[in-house]
């Protein structure tokens, strides 16, 4: 035969007064969770979180139309020929810079894509469905708790919604919190730091686009062929400068593609795993793991 060691030696009085005030609590969180999220601070956490992703947004934003700038003056040099009768092509020599350029400014169409991610999950309320699946669980271990049979199903189906549910409703905001934190304490100056370099490869590069158009229109009409000559020396010159530039800048613009996706990708998980582990922690503290069923001996009859 087999026995489950769960089987509480409590009277039923008592374990059947606890199931109750699990189903309660259960019902409480199913049809009355904008309540319970108020009461628990559900909604204070839910909005820091989104006030945390649109800082992120209007910090990273301003990253990202420098490096718009950068794409469209690096484009028009790329796509630019000069010429009296032959032509110069000069974009050849910036095309390596420009097809970085274009390689980091999707990225950051990306990053905006799983920060736009994350705030639609907050905005849309889809996280509150976390508490009346908590709910449900609560209301399962309230069976456990009185039933007689099955208890071990139950109990095991019942912390299983509670865990999810505790997962979806709280942790993943309060993930997005702490990586804040992180990423203030650990990235903030390196992001800043990676940040000038690229301002200051903006400026340079204007002043670089300003010279080659001055450069360009400087073509004499009464002796064209030295004109060509010295025109396509100094814009060669400009675009070897430019591409010169961005070698030199090149590893600000990886390191800081590659900071926006720590923030984004290692940070929340590692911080939802923490929160998870502890969160577990918890509640294994509370409700403990349901234990395998034991097999007892019993006498032969014979």
């Amino acid at each position: 035969m087999t026995s489950d060691p769960e089987e509480s030696s409590l009277p039923w009085a008592v374990r059947g007064s606890a199931g109750l005030i699990l189903v309660a609590l259960g019902i409480i969180c199913i049809f009355a969770y904008p309540q319970v999220a108020q009461i628990t601070r559900y909604d204070a956490l839910n909005e820091k979180a989104i006030g945390l992703i649109d800082e992120a947004l209007v910090r990273d934003q301003v990253t990202f139309l420098a490096i718009s700038a950068i794409k469209a003056s690096l484009a028009m040099v790329e796509g630019s020929t000069v010429g009296i009768g032959i032509e110069v092509q000069v974009g050849d020599i910036v095309q390596p810079a420009y097809d970085y350029i274009d390689f980091f400014w999707e990225m950051f169409l990306y990053a905006f894509m799983v920060m736009g991610f994350y705030k639609l999950l907050l905005e849309t309320e889809l996280l509150y469905l976390g508490i009346p699946i908590i709910g449900a669980g609560l209301i399962l271990l309230g069976g456990a708790t009185v039933a007689q049979h099955s208890r071990r199903d139950l109990k095991k189906f019942g912390r299983a919604c509670v865990v999810f549910g505790l997962m979806m409703a709280y942790v993943a905001p309060a993930s997005l919190w702490t990586t804040h934190i992180l990423s203030e304490r650990y990235t903030s100056q390196l992001r800043e730091k990676h940040y000038e370099k690229i301002e200051a490869f903006g400026r340079q590069l204007d002043a670089s686009k300003a010279e080659f158009l001055a450069l360009r229109n400087e073509i004499s009409l009464l002796s064209p062929g030295d004109s060509m000559d010295e025109l396509k020396a100094g814009l060669v010159r400009i675009a070897n400068s430019m591409a010169e530039s961005f070698q030199l800048s090149l590893l600000a613009f990886l390191y800081y593609i590659l900071i926006i996706l720590f923030d984004l990708l290692f940070f929340p998980f590692f911080s939802a795993w923490i929160l998870y582990k502890v969160a577990l922690f918890g509640l294994d503290r509370l409700i403990p793991r349901p234990v395998p069923r034991v097999k007892l001996d019993t006498p032969d009859p014979a």
